[in-house]
């Protein structure tokens, strides 16, 4: 990777680490943003994404289920030979949940309630960031990142790429629809899921197989 391109992404990273840390202070001095609930009653009377897609994108991007298809994903990675990948795919798997879980903590914001919104949707922890965006973002990012970066075969590329990018796309969007999370709680996801890829990514690149 060249040095120029290096320097571009730590200086990303370090934009994003910046908005990731404002947000995540403003919501916690904040139950909403200014926009969220005009976003969120304006999202949530559009006919899609609907309950049935919303419900199975939730289904597929929980944080539980992240762990797990990413172990399995490293285990395969080492399986075929780029072990080096599967170890740091792994220990981005590790920091995730007490990544999530500390900042949740910390900033111990409130779900949106009825009246507010409509309830389509159950949640147990606090608000902000959302967990099903943060780790969908780490998870199918790096799935993503894996359609560029592997030998594949251009159609497996071509679905691998469209599967990764269309769930990434939608569960911001699907968690707004079901009222279980404000828009800047998604924002908020999708900032500190990619804070946590890039560098991921990054080392990958840099100590990974050179494909």
């Amino acid at each position: 990777m060249s040095t120029r391109l290096t320097a571009s992404a730590a200086a990303l990273w370090l934009v994003l680490l910046i908005l990731s840390i404002t947000l995540s202070v403003l919501a916690a001095v904040h139950d909403t943003l200014p926009a969220d609930t005009r976003i969120a009653s304006w999202a949530q009377g559009l006919a899609f994404p609907g309950q049935t897609l919303a419900d199975a994108v939730r289904s597929i991007t929980s944080t539980q289920l992240m762990l797990a298809g990413g172990g399995a994903l490293a285990l395969l990675l080492w399986l075929r030979g780029f072990r080096r990948e599967a170890v740091i795919l792994a220990a981005g798997l590790i920091i995730l949940p007490l990544f999530q879980f500390g900042i949740k903590q910390m900033v111990d914001r409130p779900r949106p309630i009825e009246g507010m919104v409509e309830l389509r949707g159950s949640f147990s922890s606090p608000s902000f960031p959302s967990g099903h965006v943060m780790s969908s973002t780490y998870f199918y990012g790096f799935l993503a990142y894996l359609a560029v970066a592997l030998p594949l075969a251009t159609p497996a590329r071509a679905v691998l790429a469209a599967l990764s990018w269309a769930v990434l796309v939608l569960t911001g969007p699907a968690n707004v629809w079901l009222g279980v999370h404000w828009p800047s709680d998604v924002l908020g996801g999708y900032a500190w899921g990619t804070v946590l890829l890039l560098p991921v990514i990054l080392a990958c690149q840099r100590f990974g197989r050179h494909l």
